[in-house]
């Protein structure tokens, strides 16, 4: 009913939010990209609108969403170009999916949060997500999706390297009660929320749609304000340094997938080579514990 490239635009529009951009991806005028998606929604009986600054569709979306498990299938498996589609945050994107992969494309590496991500995934929009925020993925009951962790890491407490507190050692909760501590919107993550809110943390609200350096890491430059990071996300934030205090917070990365799609051979290939890279990592990260495959999914 809509054709391999027809689909392929609108979504792309969906993922990246820019027509622009889509037209740049895509190597044709953004008016055509414009034309397309409307005659696209219009024999689909669907609309589209901004919702927070994401493309959302309104309307019946059955068909659609059956044409999408075509198109991916067709993706994984007969596609030779640079189709599939990875997602991941803004640290892991840099460090796990550069270089891309072979047959695979990068996404906005922006997202706050993870229900965007996993709306995507199960939409079908796109085909796999690096999740860093182990503790609130899925978890083994969701019909949909299938979490494959790749590593293990503690999440530190850090803060700008000229803080009060950096270089102390054994510090504890009165150590910290005068410093305000990072935090985003209430229940994007509500099990690592409930872990630091329980420390006393997760007290200054950053109100960012999308990741910005200057609204996360930039607001510990008043040498005041704490935050958290994973080693590979403290690896590209400049300036900052771990604090002696153990928040008693494991987390690490995760390929995040449609079950229907787990075994085809591209999203293994994909695998193979995120284990790959993780593996490389951890020999300049010693906190960062690599997963083997027989223990990795659940």
């Amino acid at each position: 009913m809509v054709g391999l490239e027809d689909l392929a635009m609108l979504d792309t529009q969906i993922w990246m939010r820019s027509g622009e951009i889509t037209a740049q991806r895509l190597h044709c005028a953004q008016s055509t990209v414009s034309r397309r998606n409307a005659d696209t929604l219009r024999r689909l009986g669907l609309s589209m609108q901004r919702d927070e600054g994401e493309w959302q569709l309104q309307g019946d979306q059955q068909l659609l969403l059956m044409e999408r498990a075509v198109h991916q299938l067709h993706r994984l498996r007969l596609a030779s170009d640079s189709s599939l589609r990875l997602e991941a945050n803004f640290w892991a994107g840099p460090q796990l999916a550069q270089p891309l992969p072979e047959s695979w494309i990068g996404g906005c590496w922006d997202h706050v949060g993870m229900h965007r991500p996993l709306q995507l995934l199960r939409e079908r929009v796109i085909d796999a997500w690096i999740g860093s925020y182990q503790p609130d993925l899925p978890d083994s009951t969701d019909p949909d999706l299938v979490v494959i962790d790749l590593c293990r890491a503690p999440v530190y407490l850090i803060a700008d390297a000229q803080h009060p507190l950096s270089g102390r050692s054994g510090l504890t909760r009165l150590d910290l009660d005068p410093y305000p501590s990072l935090a985003l919107p209430a229940g994007l993550f509500p099990k690592t929320e409930q872990t630091l809110r329980g420390l006393g943390l997760w007290s200054s609200e950053a109100r960012m749609k999308r990741y910005k350096p200057e609204a996360w890491q930039g607001r510990t430059q008043d040498q005041v304000t704490l935050s958290y990071a994973t080693p590979l996300a403290l690896a590209v934030m400049p300036g900052l340094v771990r604090l002696d205090f153990d928040l008693g917070l494991i987390s690490g990365e995760s390929l995040v997938i449609r079950r229907d799609v787990v075994e085809e051979r591209a999203v293994q290939v994909l695998l193979t080579t995120l284990r790959e890279r993780i593996e490389q990592l951890a020999k300049r990260h010693a906190d960062l514990i690599p997963i083997s495959s027989s223990a990795a999914q659940t």
